[in-house]
């Protein structure tokens, strides 16, 4: 099989009649002939790929050759939606082509991506939420209306595919695992979540989420079919995402909208004639209804209340000394509605099934509540944080894992005998051992390859000396608009400015001039929208955070410049942050250098890896945070990048640079 790798990936090779000006590349053909030698012989693999490799089509040709040899399955899981479709709308059907072109006589090799299971419509509760009026409010039954004539018209079953929004009717009509009547169910034969399990037991080559993923190994290993190989894209987002999900959050909004649910359940007239209990018992329900919200509402406020003013966020480190009544009457209502559900006739199960959703829902709540006021977990880390919600104050209770290793190691390394980790950004400083020590990796294998693009051409550095420091604030913000408006005039729009958070992207957008060019703030429209716009209108300029730091695409003219407003170290009061710091000084081990600094390295490269996407890409990258180049740590950030990198200290250098000719 190597053999074929070495012809895939060669001068000659056959994807030059599937790819228009498909070029040979050294480190694409490097990390392919790795991930099979790792699929054959078993083992950890972790590859740092640079921007320009072509990773997922390494990957998944090494993948697919492995298949084709052994009838194994290999489950690739992505951290964001964008790389699913990706590998599903462009790089898999590349991949299928080329098969067809090396092996025209064989079967068709196949592919299929895994949703979790609330992405599902479930054809049952469709029908009897109509049937038995299951609706919080009109609008509700006008949107299942049209959403049964999308399904009817032909719609996938998957909700993501829905072209309009559901809110909250999507929770009523999705398959629901606590309440499925499986091989009892009438529409079984026609589930669309059961027809597409029967898809992926015949599939060799799934595409998965990080969050499903972790799901599956909380349920040791039940929820996803059997598989022999991992590989884990965006593989940098594994430990956030392992620790997320090994966490909760929960917040007065979803107890409102659960209780909610079931007050309109029994008010709703057409589920009142199969609700055959006692008038008691109804009675009963719905006082608990009524003290279980007041109940949470003072639960709430009471953890409120502990939040400093003008803060929207604190951090428990001792459990709070709180009246918690809501407990005892949760209780009380989960015993009512069960004794309700056993009252329904047998032919109206289906509403007893509903009831035991609310139930169960009932029950999540009351533990995750009294896990979180007990801070059980010692290697969790607990808060409150607030947010506006429409008219009210969302106050919602979180806590994530301090430290994933042992869950990586016994959950997935121990039972998965072959496991490939790979990203743009694995490595600090060409090193491999922060990401590894994250995960509890003790001696993986590792490869590392640099981009094939040539930054010395494509790319300049621009650090501006005569800014103030960030922590400078008052000063920083009005002269970092102002720089930014110079910039974006020498590089006619075509900018994106990423921020370390919305309050930075507000402060900076008051004081911006908004006259010479269209100004997308992230926020203010949905990601997927200002995403088109941006690529729409070339000179237009995009202000974002988070997400945008990684994961997006903008190749070509539509992004010439990045800004990065400042260097990309969590908040000092981050929970988890402020967990792991803790946790790595009981272990002598030094907090910044050893977490913090590489963190924000990682993050940083992921920012600087969106300016440069092809070969014939030319763009200036902006750093508007001198640190890097004035303190010690910043050689960390500068020695993490490509080599080569022209780097200059004013921006008038700017427009000399645009001026120059391709």
């Amino acid at each position: 099989m190597i053999n074929h790798i070495n012809e895939i990936f060669s001068d000659n090779s056959p994807l030059k009649e599937i790819i228009p000006h498909y070029e040979f590349r050294r480190e694409q053909r490097e990390m392919s002939r790795a991930v099979y030698e790792i699929l054959k012989n078993s083992g950890v693999l972790l590859v740092e790929a640079g921007t320009g490799v072509g990773k997922t089509l390494s990957y998944l040709v090494a993948a697919a050759l492995w298949i084709k040899e052994t009838g194994n399955k290999v489950l690739v899981t992505t951290y964001t939606k964008v790389l699913q479709d990706q590998i599903l709308k462009k790089d898999f059907p590349i991949l299928k082509k080329l098969f067809t072109r090396l092996f025209p006589h064989e079967n068709e090799i196949t592919c299929a991506v895994i949703y979790g299971q609330e992405n599902y419509v479930c054809r049952r509760r469709t029908v009897k939420v109509s049937q038995y009026g299951l609706f919080d409010n009109t609008a509700e039954e006008v949107e299942l209306n049209r959403f049964k004539q999308w399904l009817e018209t032909g719609g996938s079953g998957i909700i993501i595919d829905y072209p309009f929004r559901l809110g909250s009717l999507a929770k009523k009509v999705v398959r629901d695992s606590d309440i499925c009547k499986y091989q009892n169910c009438e529409y079984y034969e026609d589930c669309y979540y059961f027809r597409a399990r029967a898809n992926w037991s015949t599939v060799p080559l799934l595409v998965t989420n990080h969050s499903l993923f972790f799901a599956n190994v909380a349920s040791d290993y039940a929820i996803l079919p059997s598989f022999s190989a991992v590989v884990f894209d965006e593989a940098h987002r594994v430990e956030e995402s392992a620790a997320k999900y090994f966490g909760m959050e929960i917040s007065n909004q979803n107890i409102t909208h659960l209780l909610d649910s079931i007050k309109n359940l029994q008010k709703s007239s057409k589920a009142l004639v199969y609700l055959n209990a006692s008038p008691q018992t109804k009675n009963t329900i719905n006082s608990l209804l009524d003290q279980a919200q007041l109940a949470s509402d003072e639960l709430f406020s009471q953890l409120l209340s502990l939040i400093p003013p003008d803060e929207t966020k604190l951090r428990l480190t001792t459990p709070p000394k709180i009246n918690n009544e809501l407990d005892v009457i949760l209780n009380k209502l989960s015993n009512s509605l069960l004794e309700l559900a056993m009252q329904i006739p047998k032919e109206k199960e289906d509403l007893a099934l509903e009831l035991k959703s609310h139930l169960n829902k009932l029950e999540t709540y009351r533990k995750s509540i009294n896990e979180f006021l007990s801070l059980k977990n010692r290697n969790a880390v607990y808060w409150i944080e607030t947010a506006p919600h429409k008219k009210a104050l969302t106050i919602s209770l979180h806590s994530a894992l301090i430290d994933i290793s042992r869950i990586f190691t016994e959950g997935v390394v121990a039972k998965i005998p072959r496991l490939i980790l790979t990203s743009a950004t694995l490595t600090v400083n060409k090193n491999f051992h922060f990401v590894a020590s994250r995960l509890g990796l003790s001696k993986p294998e590792t490869l590392y390859l640099s981009s094939p693009f040539d930054y010395r051409q494509q790319a300049l550095l621009v650090v501006p000396m005569d800014l103030p420091l960030p922590t400078e604030e008052d000063k920083f913000y009005p002269q970092i608009a102002e720089t930014i408006n110079k910039i974006i005039k020498m590089s006619q729009g075509r900018a994106l400015v990423l921020f370390t958070s919305y309050e930075a992207i507000n402060r900076t957008y008051e004081l911006v001039d908004k006259n010479n060019f269209t100004i997308l703030v992230q926020g203010q429209e949905p990601p997927n929208t200002l995403v088109n716009k941006f690529q729409e209108d070339i000179n237009s300029v995009l202000f974002a955070t988070h997400t945008f730091w990684q994961g997006v695409d903008f190749p070509g003219e539509t992004l010439s410049c990045l800004i990065i407003v400042r260097l990309p170290f969590d908040v000092p009061d981050d929970p988890r942050l402020e967990g792991i710091r803790e946790r790595l000084s009981e272990q002598n081990i030094e907090p910044f250098s050893n977490f913090q600094l590489p963190n924000a390295v990682l993050k940083f490269r992921q920012g600087f890896g969106r300016l440069i996407r092809s070969k014939n890409d030319r763009g200036v990258i902006c750093v508007l945070d001198k640190r890097i180049v004035t303190k010690e740590y910043g050689k960390q950030f500068i020695l993490s990048l490509p080599p080569g990198i022209p780097l200059a200290f004013t921006i008038n250098v700017i427009k000399n640079f645009f001026a120059q000719k391709t």
